[in-house]
């Protein structure tokens, strides 16, 4: 019983490291799928205008 625990508790924290990480992955993809071509456009758009007030050295 003792050495089921040894290797089920390593074993244990693995999995739940690869859902975790497998779920952080899902919902990023969603979330970019979310976004519509408009707001990538205006936020691109709106990175182009900070880049051009920038002060140039």
């Amino acid at each position: 019983m003792r050495l089921f625990k040894q290797i089920f508790r390593p074993l244990r924290r693995i999995v739940w490291a690869l859902i975790v990480a497998f779920m952080v992955g899902v919902h990023n993809f969603y979330k970019q799928e979310m976004d519509s071509p408009d707001t990538i456009i205006s936020q691109i758009e709106i990175d182009a205008e900070e880049e051009d007030s920038s002060p140039k050295d």
